[in-house]
This record gives C-alpha cells, sequence and structure tokens, in this order.
C-alpha cells in the first residue's frame, strides 16, 4: 500500500495496534500528517511513515501538536 492509494479525508491505521487516524494531508507516497484519538483523551496530528507496507508513527518520541474544531470532533467520532 503506498499514499497514492488513500486520499485526505480517509482513516489509515497505524501500527500493530491498528490505531485509526485520520489523513489531513499526503506529504509524499510514503508520508501523511493525520489526527488520531490519543488515550481516549487527546486529538493529535502526527506525521506517519509506510514502512514494509505498514504505517508507523515517523517519531519515536512526542512529537505530535493538538487538534481543535472540526477536525478534533471528526478523530474523536472516529471512522
Amino acid at each position: 500500500m503506498s499514499s497514492e492509494m488513500i486520499k485526505e479525508n480517509e482513516w489509515i491505521y497505524v501500527g500493530d495496534n491498528r490505531i485509526p487516524a485520520y489523513v489531513i494531508n499526503i506529504i509524499s507516497a510514503t508520508e501523511v500528517l493525520a489526527g488520531y484519538y490519543q488515550n481516549s483523551s487527546k486529538a493529535i496530528k502526527e506525521e506517519f511513515i509506510l514502512k514494509n507496507g505498514q504505517w508507523e508513527f515517523k517519531s519515536s518520541g512526542p512529537s505530535g501538536s493538538y487538534l481543535s474544531g472540526s477536525l478534533e470532533s471528526i478523530v474523536k467520532r472516529g471512522p
């Protein structure tokens, strides 16, 4: 799977736990900016990369920022 197969405003699933993430922006064929719901309390936007056919967090440490407004609502509702 590559990001060419997905579009903005669609959901991807990240990591082994298949965390749902809402695609906000496609950066490249293997990188997207997406929002996800962290710990059932915060809507976060972060960059994800496609690695070995699976979406993964780009950074291993905290690197996201909080979402607000309509994007926050979409992410909290989930797919």
